[in-house]
């Protein structure tokens, strides 16, 4: 092809800057946690189509004014332009790991290592399927990185897409050139729906090639606008814009934020909406007036750092760590964002962006600074084995459960003052404290004296990661006192003791199915082999999730009196079947009501309503059966020692910190626990 007319330029739209403005309010809304706001994600969708669509018109008009695409200036130009703010986001985050705002996100290494080569989808599409990597997402242990799988995405487009037409303008006309973008269109569209039929829902999601479609269709409209004066389109061309903008908002208020169009492969369909909104921008119109509004625009200039900024803001900036939630939180967390975002936009990327060397000079920095962040990264961000789901392997070694040689010897307290009888003998039974049932923080002790006993305590630990990060702090108490306490976890993340049915966020993962294993397969030998004295039951969300056991029901939530019952008769039945299994005693634990950045429908889950069934049931069980059962009420505990809005205790709102953990058993469930084994 020959090289057009010299002079011609890519014009500013400020119109476009408003849409941008409107993706970006979509996710930060969405992110906000408000119920009617479920699938407010659609406004990434909106970016993708909106960067195809500039990206390749830059590239159009560029090849048409040269004759060529300089890949070199185009690699400067992303990099001065995306490059800088990301950097600086990372190097955020990782001091912030550093310095232990995140220590219950799993993995955050991983992440960043990611999220700075540009991979983060791959990552996240690689990881194991695993509670871990689900609960950074939905049960508040959220990670500060979740949100860089999208710019990666464009990124990889970035990378690909300038030698991919350039490729097309070597070996094509101009006319070939535009047929090829929309059939490339059109194949990226049909393959997002196989993608989600074949390898599920979050490679449809989090994959490239799954969403490329989105982009490509951007792409197709910069073919088809770019040789249509916008005088010469037709006028009822301007109705895309609130058309295309009725629908995403449809979406983003009506789609499910966990399953639905978005995970099955249709978000390319989607994108016409978003491809509508441009077309009907090129009209002069009252429409593009509004979306040329001042304020929007401003909003639209900076959306990359809202973006970029919102979601570590929004995970430090927690209801335990501000001290209040609802809209008071999302004003806040607003608030902080617009100002990191436009103090970056003008000291940061403007400045970077307005650099003009050779373009060799802008790669070699963004190259070095990446380096740089990486080693950072690596040195001082905890490896995802540092989890504080999991225990100290010295201190498991040292608080593990001596194998039993022949007959156990009683357990009993010993008076104080009073010399340990001999093992085999029987002291006198005790209590700790007041841990029998469920109480309130006026009547449950903020500290709990351990009593001395004549053999250490047998205790072992099942429920869901709650009780993992717990059995950790036990762990390490137990570890200091190896006379007092013996321990073994046999917990599993992600399950709880209500059987069978459907938990609709489970999506295509059979968490169920590894639930009842774990209760059914590894849990009775475990007992069998460790023949504990008492064993502590502790689940704090995965009882209380909406479930389905019968279509024709439909979902049913904890407030109905058909949940309620099968909640009543599972957990009757499990306390039966440690009773048959020679468990002598049961602490069944209340665990505080979780405080999360939860999204969407997820936003439900902090209802404490929801918890109050579970804990009215746990306290009909310990009456039905109180020679067994007996209640721990850590709610109270943590709400009498004035930590239920406590960042340090519960840095994600749900589950404890490493700290956190450990002052829990040494205050109060380590006492406990040994009173309620020795009250058998």
């Amino acid at each position: 092809m020959t090289a057009g007319p010299a002079g011609r330029t890519l014009p500013y739209q400020p119109a476009l800057d408003g849409v941008r403005a409107f993706a970006v309010t979509l996710v930060l809304v969405f992110h906000g946690g408000w119920s009617w706001m479920t699938g407010g994600y659609v406004g990434v969708s909106v970016f993708f189509t909106l960067s195809g669509y500039l990206i390749t018109s830059l590239l159009l008009v560029e090849h048409e004014r040269s004759g060529t695409i300089r890949l070199g200036r185009f690699v400067a130009r992303r990099t001065k332009r995306l490059l800088p703010a990301s950097i600086v986001c990372l190097t955020a985050v990782t001091v912030g790991a550093a310095a232990g705002w995140f220590e219950a996100t799993s993995s955050l290494r991983r992440d960043v290592l990611g999220a700075a080569f540009q991979v983060a989808n791959w990552v996240k599409l690689a990881g194991d399927a695993s509670y871990a990597d689900l609960t950074d997402a939905t049960l508040g242990r959220v990670a500060p990185l979740e949100h860089y799988w999208s710019l990666a995405i464009e990124e990889q487009f970035y990378w690909v897409w300038p030698l991919t037409m350039s490729a097309l303008f070597r070996r094509a006309s101009r006319r070939s050139v535009g047929a090829s973008i929309i059939g490339l269109t059109v194949v990226a569209g049909v393959a997002a729906p196989v993608i989600a039929a074949v390898w599920g829902a979050d490679a449809a999601y989090w994959s490239t090639p799954a969403r490329v479609g989105e982009i490509l269709v951007g792409a197709s409209t910069a073919v088809w606008l770019h040789h249509r004066p916008s005088d010469r389109l037709p006028a009822w061309s301007v109705l895309g814009a609130p058309l295309g903008a009725v629908v995403v908002t449809w979406a983003a208020v009506s789609w499910p934020a966990d399953r639905g169009p978005a995970y099955d492969g249709w978000l390319p369909v989607f994108a016409l909406a978003s491809a509508a909104m441009v077309v009907g921008l090129q009209r002069p119109s009252p429409w593009r007036g509004w979306w040329s509004a001042r304020p929007i625009v401003w909003v639209g200039t900076i959306s990359y750092g809202l973006y970029l900024y919102h979601w570590p803001l929004y995970v430090v900036l927690t209801e335990e760590r501000v001290g209040v939630g609802g809209v008071g939180l999302f004003g806040i967390r607003l608030a902080a964002t617009v100002a990191v975002a436009a103090a970056s936009s003008r000291w940061l990327e403007a400045p970077v962006r307005r650099w003009e060397p050779a373009w060799q000079r802008p790669v070699a920095a963004g190259a070095v600074a990446t380096v740089a962040l990486v080693g950072l990264a690596i040195v001082i961000v905890p490896a995802g084995d540092d989890s504080p789901l999991v225990a100290d392997a010295a201190d498991a070694a040292a608080a593990s459960i001596a194998p039993v040689d022949g007959t156990l010897a009683p357990l009993a307290t010993v008076p104080p003052g009073a010399t340990a009888p001999p093992a085999g003998t029987a002291g006198t039974p005790g209590t700790a404290g007041t841990a029998g049932t469920a109480g309130t923080a006026a009547t449950v002790p903020t500290d709990v004296a351990v009593p001395a006993v004549t053999r250490p305590v047998r205790v072992v630990v099942v429920g869901d990661s709650t009780a993992q990060v717990t059995a950790s702090g036990l762990t390490s108490w137990a570890a200091d006192h190896p006379d007092t306490v013996q321990i073994a976890d046999a917990s599993q993340a992600g399950c709880g003791f209500l059987r069978s049915g459907r938990v609709p966020t489970d999506g295509e993962i059979d968490w169920q199915g590894q639930c009842d294993d774990a209760l059914d397969v590894r849990l009775p030998p475990v007992l069998q082999a460790l023949q504990p004295d008492v064993v502590m039951l502790m689940v704090t969300m995965r009882d209380v999730e909406d479930r389905e056991w019968d279509p024709a029901e439909g979902v049913l939530s904890p407030f109905d009196p058909r949940f309620r019952q099968r909640l009543l008769d599972d957990y009757l039945a499990f306390a039966e079947r440690l009773r048959d299994a020679g468990v002598p005693r049961v602490a069944w634990v209340l665990p505080p009501h979780p405080i999360a950045p939860f999204q969407g429908e997820q936003v439900k889950m902090l209802d404490p309503a929801r918890y109050e069934v579970q804990f009215d049931v746990i306290s009909e069980v310990a009456g039905r059966l109180p020679d067994l059962v007996e209640v721990l009420d850590v709610r109270a505990w943590l709400t009498a020692v004035g930590g239920t809005r406590d960042g340090g205790r519960r840095p994600d709102g749900i589950h404890w910190s490493v700290d956190g953990s450990r002052e829990l058993a040494a205050r109060y469930l380590a006492g406990s626990l040994v009173g309620v084994a020795a009250s058998s």
